[in-house]
């Protein structure tokens, strides 16, 4: 199991990659066609949309059926009980965010929960390091950096969209 933790991190360069992926096919599919959406439109129905498709296979793969291995890289104990639990709020609101992909009014409401859950995530990943001198593969890295800087991200698309949606109402 020693190549997971070598790999911790993997997901989120994963969602990164396939997200700006889709997006330039969408926008190379459609560059001589009159689309409905604006530019920023749909990097947002695919930033949003993917990291909610991501969030709810983080919950399947990443703490039930890899609980254990997960855990171990992140330095917590084995076969707990928080393991499911944090599945089912991780696939809960990564539905939220993929449903986005066809009605944007579940853009806010993906938006606050996962930006609360990665920023608290985020804090804590901190936290065990400095009081408990915990630096395991998937407590370190991307992973903490990613937990405070994709809430930006969503945050600031959002804003970003809500904006221009205003001045073309104008």
């Amino acid at each position: 199991m020693q190549a997971f933790y070598e790999i911790s991190g993997l997901n989120v360069y994963i969602q990164i990659v396939v997200t700006v992926i889709s997006i330039a096919l969408h926008l190379y599919n459609t560059r001589n066609k009159e689309r409905r959406e604006t530019v920023l439109e749909i990097v947002a129905i695919y930033t949003f949309g993917l990291a909610g498709w991501f969030g709810i296979m983080s919950g399947l793969f990443g703490h039930i059926i890899y609980a254990d291995e997960v855990a171990a890289g992140i330095g917590w104990p084995l076969n707990s009980g928080f393991q499911m639990e944090l599945a089912f709020a991780s696939i809960g609101i990564g539905l939220i965010g993929f449903l986005g992909f066809w009605n944007r009014s579940f853009w806010l409401p993906f938006i606050i929960p996962k930006s609360i859950f990665m920023l608290g995530a985020g804090f804590t990943h901190v936290l065990h390091m400095i009081q408990h001198n915990n630096f395991s593969p998937s407590n370190t890295g991307i992973i903490v950096y990613w937990d405070f800087l994709f809430p930006i991200v969503l945050i600031a698309l959002y804003l970003l969209y809500k904006r221009e949606q205003k001045s073309y109402s104008i």
